[in-house]
Parts: structure tokens; sequence; C-alpha cells
């Protein structure tokens, strides 16, 4: 689940709500996946760029190399992390599911690596609880 970094307190909020009531399992890099440096960051004890970037991107892309799929947040907040996730998903051609709430839903590199495009964290929902039931 490819998070912009200042929305991952958000995305991890919603995304426990969504596991509970679906019943299904949606793995968050930032707090899934046992990352030390997410856990020091949030308590202040380590700036956001203090990480070590071999770590990280080898880490993330072997963790959508083993995924089904990614659910990508766009909200206007600064990740360049979400977009390269993105590339890779498609790379690696895995379904990348894209909640766009900052208006840029139409651009074409976001709608070229998106299997699909939200506007609104609704219509994800809307989506998975749709797929769940399959």
């Amino acid at each position: 689940m490819p998070i912009p970094f200042d929305f991952r307190k958000e995305a991890r909020a919603w995304e426990l709500g969504i596991e509970k009531k679906l019943g299904i399992e949606i793995l968050n890099p930032f707090y899934d996946t046992g990352r030390q440096d997410a856990k020091d960051i949030d308590a202040g004890r380590l700036a956001r760029y203090q990480i070590d970037p071999i770590e990280i991107v080898e880490r993330d892309i072997d963790w959508i190399k083993r995924g089904k799929g990614l659910i990508a947040f766009i909200t206007g907040d600064l990740s360049y992390g979400t977009i390269q996730e993105m590339v890779y998903g498609t790379m690696l051609k895995k379904p990348v599911y894209s909640v766009i709430t900052n208006g840029h839903d139409k651009h074409p590199w976001l709608q070229y690596h998106s299997t699909k495009v939200f506007t609104e964290i609704g219509e994800l929902e809307t989506f998975l609880e749709n797929d769940v039931k399959k």
C-alpha cells in the first residue's frame, strides 16, 4: 500500500478499519513490515530522511513482488516513493488501485500506472467490498 509519508497515520486508521470490516489483510509498509525506522520517526527519535535508502527501497520492492496488488494514495502530499512504487507495480504486472484525491486523477502517468482510479476513498471501499464478495 504505497502511502505518502505525511498521510501514513490516516492511511493506517483506514486500513485497520477496512481490514476488520472485510476480513482482509492489507500490508502497510510503514507499520506491517517491522520497520523500526517508522516507529522511531513517529516517536521523534529519527528524522524523516535519516533512513537507509537501499534497505527501504529493496524491502518495498520485495513486498511489491510478493503482494497481490497495490493500493496507492495520491493526496497532494509530497510522495516520490508512492509514485515509484506504482511504476514498480505496473512493471511487475500487479494491479494498482489508486485513490487520487488531489484533482490530478486524469494525469496521463497516473492513469497509465493505475489499473483503476478512484477519486474518493469510499469508491475504493465499495470496489473492495464487491471484490471480496466474488
